[in-house]
């Protein structure tokens, strides 16, 4: 990841001439269409960087056939620093004279992104997607799975019969060590630096005369009281009786059960020491507080 960046960064400072630092988020994805392992880096980067001036330099133009000799270069060197094998070596020589035009650099002219919002469903699509949706599973006999895909080579729709674990090994080889981050940010989107220039980036805006924009749209965490009323009209900690306010107590649902226990929650210590007691309150036989009025809630999804 840090070298698909690495690349990015060389590819803009020598088309501009100017050492430029933009914005980088990348995405790691490690299956292919067909579920193999097939790693390969989506990156979306910022259509311009800040100069050494702390100025803004718009790119409006790239060069994109640049990146496949650009991609090649620091891959190669990368993988030689990390592995000093003659073996290693041999093979980055013959893949060099394989492939003289350079690797596979692919951008998606004219699909960009819109706004925040945008940007989150495309990075959900690969974060968050099994390698094989349900759908191209076309049968399961408890021995061996068919399922089709598109083949990029082909351009048609490609079937395949495999062993159940053969297919299940398919899908947890794309289960990413524990603490590995599949998303990544560096430049001016990188975490210790994002707010630092957010200043610096939006006064060069106004200066320019664009329209400042949030690139983010932040929703506030709702509670379950404000969820319902927003989705129903009717308020669930209010008696519909006596127009009094109740207490949230116990949640049930016709298929999952109970999902929601004030009273376990209280014996797990969620709240602490007790420093008083609420009216009408008393305390149970494991010391934790109880409270008499309830409120049941049942909710249909």
């Amino acid at each position: 990841m840090q070298c698909g960046v690495a690349m990015l960064r060389d590819a803009l400072s020598w088309f501009t001439k100017v050492k430029l630092e933009a914005g980088y988020v990348v995405v790691l994805e490690t299956a292919g269409r067909s579920g193999h392992w097939n790693p390969h880096l989506h990156i979306l980067m910022t259509s311009g960087g800040m100069t050494p001036q702390k100025r803004w330099r718009e790119v409006d133009y790239f060069p994109f056939t640049v990146l496949h000799k650009k991609w090649q270069y620091h891959l190669f060197t990368m993988r030689k620093q990390r592995v000093r094998t003659r073996a290693l070596k041999d093979k980055i020589d013959g893949l060099w004279r394989k492939y003289p035009r350079g690797l596979v650099a692919y951008l998606e002219e004219g699909k960009v992104p819109a706004g925040g919002e945008g940007l989150a469903y495309y990075l959900a699509k690969y974060v968050v997607s099994p390698p094989i949706s349900l759908r191209r599973i076309l049968r399961y006999d408890g021995q061996r799975v068919r399922y089709w895909y598109n083949d990029h080579k082909t351009k048609q729709r490609q079937e395949e019969e495999v062993s159940a674990l053969t297919f299940i090994g398919r899908m947890v080889q794309h289960i990413l060590p524990k603490g590995f981050h599949r998303i990544r940010y560096y430049g001016l989107h990188a975490t210790c630096k994002a707010k630092k220039v957010k200043g610096v980036l939006t006064a060069l805006m106004v200066a320019l005369g664009r329209l400042i924009k949030g690139t983010y749209r932040i929703v506030a965490q709702k509670t379950y009281r404000d969820r319902v009323l927003a989705s129903t009209g009717r308020d669930p900690l209010r008696c519909v009786q006596c127009g009094g306010e109740m207490l949230l107590w116990q949640v049930w649902h016709p298929r999952y059960g109970v999902v929601y226990d004030e009273l376990q929650a209280i014996k797990r210590g969620r709240y602490g020491p007790c420093r008083g007691s609420p009216p009408g309150a008393e305390v149970d036989g494991d010391g934790a507080k109880v409270m008499t009025q309830l409120a049941l809630v049942d909710l249909e999804v």
